[in-house]
């Protein structure tokens, strides 16, 4: 019989679905921060692919080392 510590569980659930959120919400502020970046930078310069990916790659990021933070 697999004993299983349901306690142990909710713990890295709690963590996979904190680093979820804040993938989540870090590319929302990409997705909605560019217009105001633009603005603040005083016309369009900024590299639509490059804004994209980069917003990509720090969302995925920061969700996993959050997520390893409450392990």
């Amino acid at each position: 019989m697999i004993d299983i510590d349901i306690k142990y569980i909710l713990n890295i659930l709690r963590a996979f679905l904190f680093g979820l959120a804040v993938g989540y919400s870090i590319s929302f502020f990409f997705r909605y921060f560019k217009p105001i970046a633009e603005k603040l930078l005083g016309g369009k310069r900024i590299n639509v692919d490059l804004w994209w990916w980069t917003g990509i790659v720090i969302s995925i990021v920061l969700g996993i080392l959050s997520t390893l933070l409450l392990l």
